[in-house]
């Protein structure tokens, strides 16, 4: 499945666009809520380019909401119900999407690609949901590690770690994606201590909703930060992000250049190319 976006008209006139191309993400956690999917496909109308949704609603035969701004991207998993799920706008047709169910395909995990000319290897965007009965094991990790380019991964890990919440002392359900991460020098995206997660009660707070990037992409992720304006009637918080990618610079050949030959003085250019020749000739 392969999806061709552009960017709105109002980003692609202006001058800071020019040389750099950027996608906006939105991530959420959406506790398989409609409204709260609505609450979130309705802010990211014209403010992002790609929504990233884990504990998506579905229903059989994996039917869910649709947007008349959005094509939905889901994994090609029969017979069960996925939880995870990306929405990229229609009017975002400067990148180029394609579902990688070649290299994840499962209910918790999807991939796609992302292309486009100012891009030089393609970005491999990861969603994952991890629930707290289950434990993410190498093998999942292991399938995403053969395809390993440029790699974002966006998830709800249900995990608990000091490396981005110094208040836990001892780590939960971290073992084998701190080893993958490590192993292959991922950044962790987020801000350190901002909680993404609070209880109804208002009684704890924590840090669930992850990001990481691979080395190379390290400094093409920019400001990371929750949205504090957006209400989806949720314990999770909607997280935004961009992805910036310079424009790669090309130099124009020389052979398509048009001269005009009639004005070339051909004596003082055979006396030029003779006096080469000459000097060639000594050299050697």
């Amino acid at each position: 499945m392969s999806i061709a976006f552009k960017m709105s008209q109002n980003n692609a006139n202006d001058e800071s666009f020019a040389n750099t191309l950027n996608i906006w993400i939105l991530q959420h956690n959406c506790a398989r809520s409609t409204q709260i999917m609505h609450a979130c496909m309705k802010f990211a109308k014209n403010k992002t380019d790609i929504v990233i949704l884990q504990e998506s609603w579905m229903r059989d035969e994996n039917i869910t909401i649709s947007h008349s701004s959005f094509i939905c991207i889901k994994s090609n998993v029969q017979n069960t119900h996925v939880r995870v799920l990306i929405f990229v706008a229609k009017n975002a047709k400067k990148f180029t999407c394609t579902s990688r169910s070649n290299i994840v395909n499962s209910e918790d995990m999807q991939a796609i690609s992302i292309m486009n000319n100012k891009i030089q290897k393609r970005i491999l965007l990861i969603n994952i949901y991890n629930e707290k009965s289950q434990n993410a094991n190498d093998e999942q990790l292991y399938t995403i590690e053969r395809e390993l380019a440029k790699v974002i991964i966006v998830e709800d890990f249900n995990a608990h770690h000091s490396w981005w919440n110094a208040k836990i002392s001892t780590s939960i359900r971290t073992k084998a994606l701190i080893k993958w991460v490590n192993l292959h020098k991922c950044n962790l995206i987020n801000t350190s201590d901002i909680n993404t997660y609070h209880s109804y009660s208002d009684q704890s707070s924590s840090i669930l909703d992850l990001a990481f990037a691979s080395k190379n992409m390290r400094n093409h992720i920019k400001n990371w930060h929750i949205n504090e304006n957006t209400n989806t009637e949720f314990n999770h918080e909607v997280i935004l992000f961009t992805i910036v990618m310079k424009k790669v610079k090309l130099i124009e050949n020389s052979l398509n250049a048009s001269y005009n030959l009639q004005k070339v003085d051909w004596k003082d250019f055979d006396e030029h190319l003779q006096k080469t020749k000459d000097k060639m000739i000594v050299k050697m």
